[in-house]
């Protein structure tokens, strides 16, 4: 699986709120390099599988107000301090009191991902992004607040449904938030990046590995690791070593950065020795882990090249790969 990157929500429109709302959420794990990545209001099914959709008795809230204003703003507070169960009481009373409130259910969802809930999670965001998508054919009055931010609903259903065995939803949600974004957003790359990957488009996925880079480049983040793991699978090699330095100089202990730098020593340089030496500094209890076959395609979702490469390191140290 792969971490899960959700962005928040806020009913204000005031510039601080808006850039809260942007705040990325790292809700299943704080690396692409690590292993990962309630019950919700009775409804009908809605014209998406797993939503929940009320009937459309009044128009979609935007903003809160009153009451579950009060209460929407007390659990933002609480999730921002951590307190994510008592933070996910208070958005479940919320889309009780107002079930029409996009963001009721954008922030309960966000709280379930947190607390691994990603099947109901699901079922949250989906109510939201159909909510918004019905606010959004009402008809625009002057002054009155339109849900203006479907992408990042779109953003974190997409997200989530990486972690959830759902790769090709995934990637439709990412490339429909690309394209409502309108402009390069490394959040959204570095998720439709890892979407294509499990797709396997590698070539998609580099280009958005490479853009996102590009935006963060004074940085060595996480996710540049995926980036030279793509980049070996479809032939760069130099441009995957290039990257793994960089990677390896930021997190030289992370098991995932060793075997993947062990495979490039062999794959690239051709130096046996070096690799066996890079793959023998992983601790022995996690390095069982990349002797298993599974475990790298189905765990870390490593491409063949990879998997391929490191079968060859693991037999010269006598770990060969089990089935």
């Amino acid at each position: 699986m792969v971490p899960c990157q959700c962005r928040h929500h806020s009913s204000s429109n005031s510039s601080n709120n808006k850039a809260g709302r942007r705040r990325v959420l790292s809700s299943l794990a704080a690396s692409v390099m690590s292993v990962v990545l309630s019950g919700v209001v009775p409804g009908i099914v809605g014209a998406e599988e797993g939503s929940v959709l009320l009937a459309p008795s009044s128009p979609v809230d935007v903003i809160a107000t009153g009451d579950a204003k009060k209460l929407f703003n007390e659990g933002r507070a609480l999730e921002m301090q951590g307190n994510i169960y008592a933070a996910q009481r208070i958005y479940t009373k919320v889309t009780k009191i107002v079930p029409r409130f996009i963001y009721g259910w954008s922030n309960l969802g966000n709280t379930q991902v947190v607390l691994g809930e990603l099947t109901t999670a699901e079922e949250s965001y989906t109510t939201a992004i159909n909510l918004c998508n019905e606010n959004l054919k009402e008809e625009a009055q002057f002054g009155v607040r339109r849900c203006d931010d479907l992408y990042l609903l779109l953003l974190n259903r997409g997200s989530l449904r990486m972690n959830n065995g759902m790769p090709k939803e995934a990637l439709q949600d990412l490339e429909k938030a690309d394209a409502l974004r309108a402009r390069p957003d490394a959040i959204i790359l570095q998720n439709r990046a890892r979407a294509r990957e499990l797709n396997g488009f590698y070539s998609g996925a580099d280009r958005d590995y490479t853009t996102a880079i590009s935006m963060t480049a004074n940085e060595v983040n996480p996710f540049w690791l995926r980036s030279s793991i793509v980049k070996y699978q479809i032939g760069d090699k130099n441009g995957a070593m290039d990257l793994m330095k960089r990677v390896e100089n930021r997190f030289p202990e992370a098991p995932e950065v060793r075997a993947a730098y062990a495979c490039l020593l062999l794959g690239v340089k051709g130096d046996q020795e070096a690799a066996q030496r890079k793959f023998l500094e992983i601790p022995d209890r996690q390095r069982k882990n990349f002797s298993d076959e599974s475990y790298l395609r189905s765990v870390i979702s490593w491409p063949p090249a990879m998997i391929e490469t490191l079968s060859v390191v693991t037999k010269a140290v006598g770990e060969g790969p089990s089935p």
